[in-house]
């Protein structure tokens, strides 16, 4: 890397003398021929950015094998007449084309435009900014999830690519999707024309570019990306749908291939195609967590929640316990039922356990062994059923605590990551977590929507109907979430007790928006507070059922009024949030826009709701401003 024209020394000088640290650069809009017919197609972006440094990418569209050595810039402005740096990067075939430098030596809370050329061609030009400082202050984050190229336009992006303002975008997940035209969203793209590519589910490395190029051909995620830095994570869908340690809820190793070859294929065109650093010498792809120091403000922590220590997520159908009652079987005759307690007293040969068969009539246990046994081997009649036994599926299957989400390790670094933060004075320590962690048991929608209001959803999915069953029960309405990791979670909020955090947690994947209060198990003690955004276009949950648009409503009030982590939620909209951040608060306007299926929309703002200190790991109540 050299500087052109005026010293390095004297362009930094002229940086500071000119005020770009509030210049108000023009917003990129990225209209839909800006890339077209140049070998720029897929736009510019920038990400992970530090106090001195961010990476620059781009992708060369171009027929053959050969690489294809770029000029890039850094200019304090959009006419690019005053350089801060430039420099060289080769955009390898191996690299499928695209190219990434690590700039550095940039002044920290600063923002720069930058370009890439080929020959006489030239990118669109891309804006972004450093870390803060630590003079700053005030940050702004955008806070996006889950952008389903076919459920819908990017609409979301848009709004954020208009914005001058953001230190940065922080993607927690699900930037793509990895289905065929007849998976998720396959008819809504079908209707709307934006049908995957390539058309199959994404299995090898050639497909995972591929369908990232699509991704990165929207005009709307061009611009998002030219407009400012991002700090990425993935979740599922960037590799394969339920993601876990050892596999995928949407992998078959048998005619798929092993679950590695994929994930490692899918990490690599995702490293290759977003704007962030390749992991250290020697460090799986898959095991990424990072920190990022935004001055004296606050201290970002990403982590990683699927493919590094990820236990499979429990299946309430295939995993559940229901009643049981002991027999004492010591007279082979004449077995007999005893009490739990009872049956510690005998020798193991003579207790047999059972589950209970229930009147579904009068409600009653049936304690005939003969019968019950009958039953276990074949089926059970008509009028009887078995009953769930929730209280033990929490403690013993949900509740095992050798069941992980993050992992004994990235737990150990993040506990030092949030001490050395609040050694530091920060007055914030925000996780970038992909995941709802607020603790959502499922009110009882049976009882919650009137039969008229529900049938139409029901009456025709079964898979609607067994959902809204199961609300009954009163068990966690994802165990996909935190939720289904309870152990895993409360050692989390442990670490951040102990450090005293002040702990904002940003979440994504419910595709709805949520406040939450977090608070500890079992003595209830508020442990931080939680904005989960809603998705880019991905359908929502509620969208299922709401053949009558009265079921947000219900679903809303309900959801309020009875979970008790839930400060404010809604089911309804897709859209991002913007987070202003100052030493003294943190504000969260929830943004929603009226639609995906058309680049006609309007965008509205929510809610906006703030949440301040009042001490070291005591945070206010969240209130609404």
């Amino acid at each position: 890397m050299r500087q052109s024209g005026a010293t390095r020394r004297e362009a930094l000088k002229a940086l500071t003398a000119s005020g770009l640290a509030t210049l108000s650069l023009p917003a990129l809009t990225a209209p839909a021929s800006a890339t077209q017919g140049t070998p720029f197609q897929h736009g510019v972006a920038s990400g992970a950015p530090e106090e001195q440094a961010v990476i620059l990418w781009t992708r060369v569209t171009v027929e053959g094998a050969r690489d294809l050595t770029l000029r890039w810039q850094v200019a304090l402005d959009d006419t690019f007449e005053t350089l801060v740096l430039e420099g060289e990067i080769v955009a390898r075939a191996s690299h499928d084309h695209t190219a990434k430098i690590d700039v550095r030596e940039l002044k920290a809370g600063h923002r720069y435009a930058y370009r890439f050329l080929l020959g006489d061609a030239r990118s669109p030009t891309g804006y972004t900014r450093t870390l803060a400082g630590v003079d700053a202050m005030r940050l702004v984050l955008g806070v996006v999830s889950c952008s389903h190229y076919g459920f819908g336009f990017f609409n979301a992006y848009r709004e954020l690519g208009k914005r001058d303002d953001l230190d940065a975008i922080v993607h927690l997940g699900d930037y793509i999707y990895e289905y065929g035209p007849d998976g998720y969203g396959g008819d809504v793209a079908k209707e709307i024309g934006r049908e995957h590519e390539p058309a199959h589910e994404i299995l090898t490395l050639a497909d995972y570019r591929v369908r990232f190029a699509q991704y990165r051909r929207d005009p709307d995620l061009q611009a998002a990306h030219a407009a400012a830095p991002f700090i990425a994570m993935w979740d599922d869908h960037e590799t394969a749908n339920n993601s876990w340690a050892a596999g995928a809820d949407n992998h078959n190793p048998e005619k798929e291939g092993s679950w590695e070859g994929r994930r490692d294929a899918a990490l690599r065109a995702y490293f290759e195609w977003m704007p962030m650093r390749d992991p250290k010498p020697g460090k799986a792809f898959h095991t990424l967590h990072r920190t990022y120091e935004m001055g004296r403000l606050a201290s970002l922590h990403t982590i990683e929640t699927r493919l590094t220590a990820r236990s499979q997520e429990v299946n309430y159908e295939d995993e559940m316990l229901y009643a049981e009652t002991h027999y004492d079987v010591s007279d082979a005759r004449h077995p007999v039922p005893v009490t739990p307690e009872g049956a510690s007293l005998l020798p193991e040969a003579y207790v047999e356990i059972l589950k209970t068969p229930f009147s579904e009539n009068d409600g009653m246990p049936v304690y005939d062994y003969a019968r019950t046994k009958l039953w276990m081997t074949s089926a059970l009649p008509e009028g009887y059923s078995y009953r769930p036994d929730t209280d033990r599926f929490r403690r013993e299957v949900l509740g095992d605590p050798k069941r992980m989400l993050m992992g004994t390790a990235q737990l150990g670094w993040l506990a030092q990551e949030l001490k050395t933060s609040r050694a530091k004075g920060t007055p914030w320590q925000i996780l970038g977590n992909q995941i709802v962690m607020a603790r959502m048991d499922a009110p009882d929608f049976t009882k919650a929507f009137p039969e008229d209001v529900i049938a139409p959803a029901i009456a025709t999915n079964k898979y609607n109907r067994q959902w809204v069953e199961r609300t009954k029960l009163g068990l966690p309405i994802s165990p996909g979430a935190w939720d289904g990791y309870p152990a895993d979670r409360q050692r989390l909020y442990k670490v951040v007790r102990e450090a005293k955090a002040n702990f904002i947690v940003l979440s994504g994947d419910s595709h709805q928006f949520w406040a939450n209060d977090l608070r500890e198990t079992p003595q209830g003690n508020r442990i931080g507070i939680e904005f989960a955004t809603s998705s880019v276009s991905s359908k929502g949950g509620y969208d299922y059922l709401a053949a009558d648009p009265r079921v947000y409503d219900i679903a809303e009030e309900v959801l309020q009024r009875d979970v008790p982590e839930i400060h404010w939620c809604d089911t309804r909209h897709r859209g991002f949030i913007v987070l202003e951040v100052t030493a003294e608060s943190i504000c969260a306007d929830y943004m929603a826009v009226s639609t995906v299926k058309s680049r006609d929309y309007t965008v509205t703002r929510l809610r906006r709701f703030e949440v301040s200190q009042e001490g070291a790991g005591i945070l206010s109540e969240l209130k609404e401003v």
